[in-house]
């Protein structure tokens, strides 16, 4: 199941640039090896459903983010939640309450080794209206140094982070998900973009709230100390 997404264009000096997502218009995402695999996860109403009570009393937003192995079968199991934002508020446990409506497309074995990596996660409220650029980024708008281990490697890669989004639309407390290739770097160049996105905020019957979102990025082949 391909997730909408909005365009974000990235790309390594030489190398052609790509539409990437900014995270998922759900409030609910798969990211991992075999993400592209992802065949069910919670609609907007079951995250609403399984917020925390106190929180949803309060009307306090969050997210959280899991961590899981992937069976042949599809099945996420063994999630353990490596983050939840506020801490203390139940996020973390709401989103293992959610975790048997996350699944993947089943494979053979010898295509999905038993315990292959699959990441969730969901925020909450799920918005009315999903964040949007408030000027949509193009090619070559970011430039950053890439990494030794990107640069010595001479391939590209993918990185994942998440952040919360102000009621202003801006970006902080980013952290990454997921990168591959591992211990390249990508994810530490994708973070330096976050503080240069500029978006408009997610809105919850017309006004602006604090939201958990998940941005992708694509780095094509590099043939320069150079990354756009």
């Amino acid at each position: 199941m391909r997730r909408a997404g909005l365009a974000l264009l990235a790309a390594l000096v030489a190398a052609p640039a790509g539409a990437q997502e900014l995270g998922s218009l759900s409030a609910a995402s798969v990211y991992g090896p075999d993400e592209g695999d992802a065949a069910t996860v919670p609609t907007n109403a079951q995250i609403v459903a399984a917020w925390p009570a106190r929180a949803a009393a309060r009307q306090t937003g969050g997210s959280a983010v899991a961590q899981c192995r992937a069976a042949p079968s599809g099945e996420l199991t063994s999630c353990q939640v490596v983050l939840q934002r506020p801490d203390g508020q139940g996020f973390g446990e709401a989103l293992l309450s959610l975790a048997p409506r996350y699944r993947l497309q089943p494979l053979p074995a010898a295509e999905r080794p038993d315990g292959s990596d699959a990441i969730i996660t969901a925020s909450w409220p799920a918005p009315d209206t999903a964040p949007d650029w408030r000027v949509p980024p193009k090619a070559g708008d970011f430039a950053t140094t890439a990494t030794d281990a990107a640069a010595k490697s001479g391939a590209g890669g993918r990185a994942v982070m998440n952040c919360l989004e102000g009621k202003l639309g801006t970006l902080y407390q980013c952290v990454v998900l997921y990168q591959e290739p591992a211990g390249k770097g990508f994810g530490t160049m994708l973070l330096r973009f976050a503080a240069y996105l500029r978006l408009k905020p997610a809105l919850m019957e017309g006004k602006p709230i604090v939201y958990g979102i998940n941005i992708p990025m694509t780095f094509g082949k590099p043939t320069s100390r150079f990354i756009y």
